[in-house]
């Protein structure tokens, strides 16, 4: 499966590569991954969009992670353009498949089962702010992000280029949040609470990231998430690490979150490059700014400790408008810049490749390719091996990692390489 790849990286090892090639090729739909979900794969937040010869449109669930036969897993990414499929029966079991032949078993990972809890009022984990992904919990009580609502001088929003799952919509309004306000409603941590309990009591989650869509400053950020860990934090007792997922914030406020109950935190700044930051993350620029969000990540390390503060990256921003539509060498040099800076500075940097998505600023084919996101990160492992500085599995393990390849290249090739 992994042949382009591996002309191109002929030391690395199959497995990654067969990774990457999973990643960025998608698999076409087939009954197999509907079978797949309806038999206890954990299900994607977006469904398959199957439409019949009459037009007509049918939701199909679909499996949200692969588990590779290496152990990795990778996100279910639907493509009907790629040549590479799902075979296979929940009883016989199932296989990556390429032009009919079967390349490999293949798994899904399975839906926890505290999942099948209720609020005391009959609330559902995702409808109460709760996710899985992997063997983390994601807990985002408040999605929608106030950079959608902001505008610039043109009257455009200041929402980042690539996104497209911050808005204000029917989620948000179950959930009680109010734009411009930091403070959810009372029931919003309740059943937060519960689920997180019922989540505690199992083995199956080992750790949590608290995130959710942006406020206008840093210190509105702080009053929004503070409650939100302690609630976390009481729930689930010291069995799970949590991580703060929130924007750059003070360090101050960094304390306050270690002081709620947040053994870590990751501010994502996104883009390491000046004119790439400003020109695809305005909000991020205009309500913190970029010499502060990198002031801050630096005193969070000062609360937090070394490697126990993350930032992550969208790689390929660098590459096409509204970025600075930079050369790849260009965006290399770039980008391992200011990772090394980082990691010299005890920040974990992780990098996620950039893929399009409707409503945003990229088209359909737009995207940083997979040769070259692999070849970053042979150049980011070389960094972390040269500093001994493994990604630690606080922020990401090889049970979540389902977009990046950092953790696969340190199980891969060692932490020193």
């Amino acid at each position: 499966m992994q042949d382009a790849l591996r002309a191109a990286f002929p030391a690395l090892p199959a497995a990654l590569l067969e990774k990457a090639e999973l990643l960025f090729r998608g698999v076409r739909f087939t009954p197999a991954l509907a079978s797949a979900a309806a038999s206890g794969a954990a299900p994607g937040f977006w469904p398959y969009r199957k439409v019949d010869t009459e037009g007509r449109v049918e939701m199909v669930p679909v499996p949200y992670l692969f588990r590779m036969t290496s152990g990795a897993v990778a996100r279910v990414r639907v493509d009907d353009t790629s040549d590479l499929s799902v075979t296979g029966d929940p009883e016989h079991g199932f296989h990556l498949s390429e032009g009919g032949v079967e390349l490999s078993p293949v798994g899904f990972v399975a839906r926890h089962a505290w999942q099948e809890a209720r609020t005391t009022d009959g609330v559902t984990p995702f409808a109460a702010g709760v996710s899985q992904l992997g063997d983390m919990i994601v807990v985002n009580a408040a999605p929608g992000c106030e950079y959608f609502r902001a505008k610039d001088e043109q009257g455009g929003s200041r929402r980042c280029c690539y996104c497209g799952y911050g808005r204000f919509d029917r989620r948000s309004e179950l959930l009680g949040q109010v734009p411009g306000e930091p403070a959810l409603p009372a029931d919003v941590y309740r059943r937060l609470g519960e689920i997180m309990r019922a989540a505690a009591e199992g083995s199956e989650a080992r750790h949590i990231y608290v995130t959710g869509g942006s406020m206008l400053s840093p210190e509105q950020e702080a009053e929004r998430y503070l409650p939100i860990i302690e609630t976390v934090r009481r729930a689930v007792g010291d069995g799970m690490r949590v991580v703060a997922g929130s924007g750059a914030v003070s360090p101050a406020d960094s304390q306050r979150f270690k002081d709620a109950g947040a053994d870590a935190c990751c501010y994502n700044l996104e883009a390491w490059d000046a004119a790439t930051f400003a020109a695809c993350c305005p909000g991020k620029a205009m309500a913190v700014g970029r010499e502060r969000w990198i002031d801050y990540l630096l005193g969070a390390v000062e609360v937090f400790g070394r490697t126990n503060v993350g930032s992550a990256f969208v790689a390929g921003l660098e590459l096409l408008p509204p970025g600075p539509a930079m050369s790849p060498a260009a965006m290399l040099a770039s980008i391992t810049e200011g990772a090394a800076f980082l990691l010299d500075h005890g920040v974990v940097p992780l990098y996620s490749p950039l893929w399009p998505v409707a409503g945003t600023a990229y088209g359909e084919h737009d995207g940083i390719d997979a040769e070259l996101f692999v070849r970053l990160q042979v150049a980011l492992h070389r960094l972390r091996a040269e500093r001994a500085c493994p990604v630690p599995q606080w922020i990401i393990c090889p049970r979540c990692s389902y977009m990046l390849l950092e953790v696969d290249f340190d199980l891969a090739l060692g932490p020193r390489g």
